[in-house]
């Protein structure tokens, strides 16, 4: 039995605005790719790791393009819902968003928390599970949905979550669970969505974790930009076998998306700092003055007038902390 998991595909009517092509029409033809895989490759059924829509009121046009193109292939599709797809982080909103309305027609078969579904392939017994996201699914509490035992007679288990997997420690303030939290779970191949980057496969103790990454390129960060969209094909047979495959319709990161602004933010940030630092370091005004202070330093330094704004708002807050005798950072 084959399956193909992609995630993440953010369908909307609207261009992200890092996007320079016309997002709506790349993301077409990138679905009539993945649908095109999974017929060369002979795929039985579809899984998608949440986030179908970008948002849970999309437009019922969007949502008719999407039943054309899934009934275009007869490919059934099974799905859990994103944090994008439902209402308030919370899925009980789900039956009245559009991905609730496509589970309703059978276009799209989303898996309940705590229902397992099974297939019969070559006397091999497969086990299918999945878990929307909710508020607080990478809390110490939440992490639980990550990890399924396998019921008696089942030879496969595949989990399927929509939540911050990662393979290795993120930035603090972030929830996140860690492959190494969940390696407990009975589930051979554990999909993940969320995290657009995604990471490579990784297999640890005979079990597969995987996140192949967004469908689609969002943001610019430079790992987005040097990103490659990808879907990935599992097979079951006697062994497990992962193959990744990246999409050749998927246009490089330059033709795609704006790094003009975020280069331009950069060089800001970088010459504020600069200023801000020239004013900790100087010991040569003889005045309290903040605001005599800063023109000095404009005049000297040829900043301009934007930079002089963003400096006396940051000492601006700086000062109210100082007011309420709360210690502060500057960042």
């Amino acid at each position: 039995m084959r399956f193909l998991f992609f995630t993440d595909t953010h369908i909307r009517g609207t261009n992200p605005q890092n996007r320079k092509d016309n997002f709506l029409k790349t993301l077409h033809t990138k679905m009539e790719e993945v649908l095109d895989i999974a017929k060369r490759n002979n795929v039985d059924i579809l899984l998608h790791g949440g986030d179908i829509f970008d948002r849970p009121d999309i437009s019922p046009s969007l949502v008719r393009d999407f039943i054309l193109l899934i009934n275009k292939h007869a490919l059934p599709i099974y799905a859990v819902a994103g944090n994008h797809d439902i209402y308030g982080q919370n899925p009980l909103t789900i039956n009245r968003t559009m991905l609730g309305l496509l589970d309703g027609a059978d276009v799209v078969r989303l898996i309940k928390p705590g229902e397992k579904i099974y297939f019969t392939d070559n006397q091999k017994k497969i086990q299918l599970s999945g878990q929307h996201y909710f508020y607080g699914i990478d809390s110490d509490h939440g992490r639980k949905n990550y990890i399924v035992k396998k019921e008696v007679g089942v030879d496969i288990a595949i989990h399927m979550i929509h939540g911050m997997l990662l393979e290795k420690p993120f930035f603090e303030g972030m929830a996140y669970t860690l492959i190494d939290e969940i390696l407990e779970t009975e589930a051979d191949v554990t999909l993940c969505g969320h995290y657009h980057t995604g990471f490579n496969i990784k297999c640890i103790n005979e079990k597969y974790f995987i996140n192949p990454g967004s469908l689609v390129r969002i943001n610019n960060s430079l790992n987005e930009f040097l990103r490659i969209p990808k879907v990935i094909i599992i097979t079951l047979g006697d062994e497990i076998t992962i193959k990744e495959i990246c999409l050749t319709h998927a246009l490089a990161g330059e033709d795609v998306l704006d790094r003009s602004r975020v280069e331009a933010m950069s060089f800001r940030e970088k010459k504020l700092s600069e200023f801000v630092q020239s004013v900790y370091s100087t010991g040569r005004y003889n005045t309290f003055d903040i605001n005599h202070i800063l023109e000095q330093i404009s005049k000297q330094q040829n900043l301009k007038q934007e930079v002089i704004f963003e400096a006396l708002k940051r000492i601006g807050k700086a000062q109210e902390f100082l007011g309420n005798g709360d210690s502060f950072e500057v960042s």
